[in-house]
């Protein structure tokens, strides 16, 4: 049983470092380019990009649980995954809006001074602008819920 747990978690896990290792890669090349104030930029955009993340991680798990749920009792399913990508879709359009038009008030609203702005405007915009970041866990949950067998022997 443990085995099985220790097989569960090290995906998600392995999923977090690769998140990580985005985060530290970012922050190297932006504090090698930028300096003190790209690192403030960036630790300003980054809640927002957690944000974008939890998001998407909740329509993904939520429909990827649905999903299972409904095979095992033998129920239709194969929508699910089809409209966990409508719905971070729908979801993404307000941030994508908001990198288009105003990512310079995102980031005032956040607490950035002018100087602030100017470094991270176009950052913010790659951030809201890609709906990938909010989509990006859907199909490994929907995968990993199609391929894994039950935790009860």
């Amino acid at each position: 049983m443990f085995h099985k747990f220790l097989k569960y978690i090290s995906q998600s896990i392995s999923g977090m470092i690769g998140v990580s290792v985005y985060i530290l890669a970012d922050t190297f090349f932006i504090s090698y380019k930028c300096g003190a104030d790209g690192l403030a930029a960036l630790n300003l955009i980054l809640p927002v990009f957690g944000l974008v993340f939890a998001i998407g991680s909740m329509i993904g798990i939520g429909s990827a649980t649905r999903y299972n749920i409904s095979t095992a009792k033998g129920s239709p399913s194969d929508y699910y995954f089809t409209q966990s990508i409508f719905w971070c879709l729908i979801c993404s359009i307000p941030f994508m809006l908001t990198g288009i038009f105003i990512p310079h008030k995102a980031l005032a609203l956040l607490g950035a001074d002018a100087g602030l702005i100017r470094l991270g405007r176009n950052y913010m915009r790659i951030v809201l602008l890609l709906p990938r970041f909010l989509c990006q866990t859907i199909p490994s949950r929907h995968l990993r819920g199609m391929t894994m067998r039950p935790l009860s022997p």
